[in-house]
């Protein structure tokens, strides 16, 4: 392709998505294509998913009063066949083919010439582009080519495009239905009015300065300290009446980072090297946001937004300005260009019926801490622009990811039935939190709890058999130096308090390349597959020995703990990790002067090759724990955190469930204790899948557990086998979706699946 064209291509793709209204924006698109391409039309389709057509939207050459008016079937004319086909049409004579339909407003009688290619976003036709040309002959290959590389170049933008232009015409008193599609956070439903929130300070404003006064600075940063640490704890008071304690533990994370041993001490040793203390606050929080940015576990790259939340909180009060919290009257959907702990903190629980957030992920606090309070939330939606938000109608749907903006009523009906089903099922599932989980048939299960912070950050009403995964490398994360014995050991002794009689999982350090520690980096071209888990762990003895004595320690006094090792490939490092624990444990008691048991040992089962060395395993240890997130991604060479191939990321893929399956079946014959800590626990349609396979030991967030034993309590094993079986002999993740679906609701549960459909 001719760098000129190349060049004028980017030019109109640019144009595009630079353009603030939808029409603009296609207009641009049709008459810049004209003119590069030198052809005597050029037009664009888009699709009406709903209506079941497409709609021409712009063109360069047919009449304009058809715009927005003329429609073109999905299964009718040219443009219909281009859809369906999913290619490039090139006819030299258009009138001529059999699926040519002759619509009278457009004016085309003169144009015979027709080439048309499809705008496809993400696996869906967002469009069909056009040109056409009064010459009967066929547009030339480098023609063709030119057009299907623009259209290709144009999907992504167009999207965005497409959402941002329809806010923008919606801005008379009838707007119209706009229906944008992020991730699901939190379950659930709300319909209220738009409240955005925006960031009164950013670190990107601050200039850098020098003081003249170190005493003074030093000063006016504690007193920033202190105002901060008031106003986190009136939050925390805020949501007490809401939350059990376990859950506010996300700002006691705010509190510690502010200790001298975290950021504050950090700022310090700026601020006595002359700089001002809003310049120190700025180069230490950028230095712990792009350590955590940058790593590739979901749950601990959120952190970053914390420490953001965190340090704007600071230079707020850097630059005394007086912080009161907003009152509001009416209830309403929190949206912010990223929905942050203290923000959803800020408003009162009986006026927050839901969060939308431009970034972010399930695994931000501000996710996490909608679960816990029961509040849907969708986030990730980057087609939304905030200015078009505020005092606007919306419906949530925090189960699929869907947020209306100005919804149609017929959708505001529906929703409301929906509110009153779903209202009626959160009751069922709150009588089955508490108890014992079981099928239908009496078969007993135990539900468990992944855990990250103090006993768990989701953990708020009870119902767990105890943790099936408790992450010990926060606290790690969130100091400047290696924790010592003695804090690891009062920070483990705590969480085995909390589940007196229960067991506690606890995973060893879990960081290197994909998890670098602020003051241990590590530098590799691929992380993923790099130095971390037990491979880090195992090349510093000194590091695991501590941790691992500090666990010992701690299991003396509890008696309730599992030691579990991430990240093995092999018998030998296995071999290698239990010699260091035998060694740590016999210094224990030699310098205790006191016997005491070794707990459980196990290790998580992610790597595919432990699939393979399971009956060697079997000697080694006393458990083995699915952790199905990683496995997944390794089984299928998915990064689920890249937005290219994340569609590829499903743990219903045939593969996936085969090895689980086949994981099960190993593990009882070789007479091994098993369980899985993934999220495909949490999910009703996984875990039934589970139990069926054998295992009994499903571990989640807390949030989920009400939701799965209610489901499990109505199927039977026989039921659930039946499923499995079906699911075993089908070829693709959503094929096996849709049977679920039609088996779930075949008995009785349609309601519960309905709103992932």
């Amino acid at each position: 392709m001719p760098i000129n064209m190349l060049h004028t291509l980017r030019q109109i793709v640019q144009g595009v998505n630079q353009s603030e209204a939808l029409d603009d924006a296609l207009q641009f698109l049709v008459t810049q294509t004209k003119q590069a391409l030198e052809t005597q039309c050029c037009s664009v389709y888009l699709a009406n998913v709903e209506a079941g057509h497409f709609t021409l939207m712009a063109t360069d050459g047919l009449a304009q009063s058809s715009v927005g008016n003329a429609v073109i079937g999905f299964h009718e004319g040219l443009i219909g066949l281009v859809g369906e086909r999913e290619e490039p049409i090139n006819l030299a004579n258009a009138h001529q083919h059999p699926r040519f339909k002759f619509i009278p407003e457009v004016e085309e009688e003169q144009l015979n010439a027709f080439l048309g290619t499809p705008i496809i976003h993400q696996g869906r036709v967002l469009g069909v582009l056009t040109i056409q040309q009064a010459d009967a002959r066929q547009f030339s290959e480098q023609e063709e080519s030119l057009l299907v590389t623009l259209s290709a170049q144009l999907a992504g933008v167009l999207a965005t495009a497409k959402a941002r232009g329809q806010l923008t015409a919606a801005s008379n008193h009838q707007r119209s239905m706009v229906v944008l599609q992020g991730v699901a956070g939190s379950s659930g439903i709300a319909v209220a009015q738009a409240w955005v929130e925006r960031v009164a300070v950013e670190l990107e404003d601050v200039v850098e300065g020098q003081h003249d006064d170190l005493d003074a600075e030093l000063e006016r940063w504690q007193n920033a300290v202190l105002q901060t640490r008031e106003y986190i704890e009136r939050l925390s008071l805020r949501l007490g009446e809401s939350l059990e304690r376990d859950v506010l533990a996300i700002f006691d994370v705010y509190q510690n980072m502010l200790n001298d041993s975290s950021i504050s001490g950090a700022v310090e040793q700026h601020i006595r090297s002359n700089a001002n203390a809003e310049t120190a606050l700025v180069r230490v929080a950028k230095d712990y946001i792009s350590q955590f940015a940058a790593m590739k576990d979901a749950y601990l790259r959120e952190r970053a937004t914390d420490i953001r939340d965190l340090a704007q909180r600071l230079l707020y009060f850097l630059q005394q300005r007086a912080h009161e919290l907003t009152e509001h009257e009416e209830p309403l959907v929190l949206v912010a260009e990223e929905v942050t702990a203290s923000m959803l903190a800020s408003i009162p629980r009986d006026k927050l019926l839901g969060i939308v957030s431009v970034r972010g992920s399930s695994n931000s606090h501000a996710a996490i801490l909608a679960r816990a309070l029961g509040i849907p939330a969708v986030l990730g939606i980057a087609d939304l622009p905030l200015k078009k938000c505020a005092g606007r109608d919306v419906i949530l749907d925090g189960y699929s990811g869907r947020l209306y903006l100005s919804p149609s009523a017929a959708v505001t009906e529906e929703y409301a039935r929906l509110l009153r089903q779903e209202s009626e099922l959160q009751a069922e599932f709150e009588k089955n939190r508490e108890l014992p989980a079981a099928t239908a048939d009496g078969r007993r299960l135990s539900v468990m709890i992944n855990a990250g912070l103090a006993a768990d950050t989701e953990h708020y009403g009870g119902g767990a058999d105890g943790v099936g995964l408790f992450r010990t490398e926060i606290p790690f994360m969130i100091r400047d130096k290696f924790p010592s014995e003695e804090f690891q050991f009062q920070t483990y002794c705590n969480i085995l308090k909390r589940f007196p009689g229960q067991s506690v999982t606890m995973r060893t350090l879990d960081v290197g390349g994909d998890k670098a520690l602020p003051y241990f980096p590590i530098r590799e071209e691929n992380p993923f597959l790099g130095w971390r888990g037990l491979r880090m762990t195992l090349d510093h003895p000194e590091i695991f020995l501590v941790q691992i004595r500090a666990m010992l320690k701690a299991h003396r006094k509890c008696q309730n703990l599992r030691i579990m090792f991430p990240m093995v490939t092999n018998i030998a490092e296995l071999e290698q990790a239990k010699k260091l624990l035998f060694k740590a444990h016999s210094e224990l008691q030699d310098e205790l002067e006191e016997h005491f048991n070794v707990p459980p040992i196990g290790i998580m089962i992610e790597v595919p090759a432990m699939l393979y060395q399971l009956r060697a395993v079997a000697d080694q240890v006393d458990f083995v724990s699915v952790g199905s997130n990683d496995l997944t991604q390794y089984l299928l060479a998915v990064d689920r955190n890249n937005a290219r191939v994340a569609n590829l990321y499903d743990e219903l893929n045939p593969a996936v469930l085969n090895a689980l399956n086949s994981i099960a079946e190993q593990c009882r014959q070789y007479k091994l204790d098993f369980s899985i800590c993934g999220e495909l626990a949490s999910d009703p349609l996984g875990a039934v899948l589970l139990v069926a396979m054998g295992y009994k030991v499903l571990s989640m967030n807390a949030a989920n557990i009400g939701r799965v034993k209610w489901a499990l309590s109505k199927v039977s094993m026989d039921q659930c086998q039946h499923m499995l079986r079906k699911a075993l002999n089908l070829s693709s993740a959503d094929t096996i979706r849709r049977q679920l679906y039609v088996d779930m609701d075949s008995f009785g549960l349609g309601a519960l699946i309905r709103p992932g459909q």
